[in-house]
């Protein structure tokens, strides 16, 4: 259970990385004891996965994007949902091969509602990105700009690249 819970609760922190929650609002969402949520939301913030502020009488926290250890536990549980997503979709393989051919080159390789999004560096030349017929090409700006529309995503590549530029 501690290892579930520990990524149960970065896992919901990720749905809204501007969201501010208390371990309250955490244990209440997750259907958890107040005490186990504060002790791993206390274990989190010792390793600087989370950052927690005072507001009045009440800690809230946040991820901390900026963590090498929060952008790890954050790649295990997008790998955790890539592997799900691909066991329920049998044409999940070919994407995931062309994605492969692509990866050299790309920050990020998304999929959301059957459309495939690219996140590419500010200058690139050469690469051909028609290989994914319902593809959405974006840089770091547009990702910035829409940021809560990408997080629900299922990363196909490069986990850790995406919620780094997030932070």
């Amino acid at each position: 259970m501690a290892a579930t819970l520990k990524y149960r609760i970065i896992g919901l922190l990720s749905k809204d990385i501007s969201k501010f929650y208390s371990i309250s609002d955490l244990a209440k969402n997750l259907n958890v004891a107040y005490s186990h949520t504060h002790t791993f939301i206390m274990k989190l913030s010792k390793e600087g996965v989370i950052n927690i502020q005072k507001v009045g009488n009440v800690s809230v926290c946040q991820l901390n994007l900026k963590s090498q250890l929060a952008l790890s536990y954050l790649s295990v549980i997008e790998s955790k949902k890539t592997l799900e997503w691909t066991t329920k979709n049998p044409w999940s393989t070919k994407i995931i091969e062309k994605a492969e051919e692509l990866k050299d080159n790309v920050h990020a390789i998304l999929i959301k509602n059957s459309k495939v999004i690219i996140i590419v560096p500010e200058k690139i030349a050469g690469v051909d990105f028609s290989t994914f017929r319902n593809r959405i090409v974006i840089n770091k700006d547009h990702l910035m700009k829409n940021k809560q529309y990408y997080t629900d995503c299922i990363i196909l590549h490069g986990a850790e690249k995406f919620w780094s530029l997030l932070g």
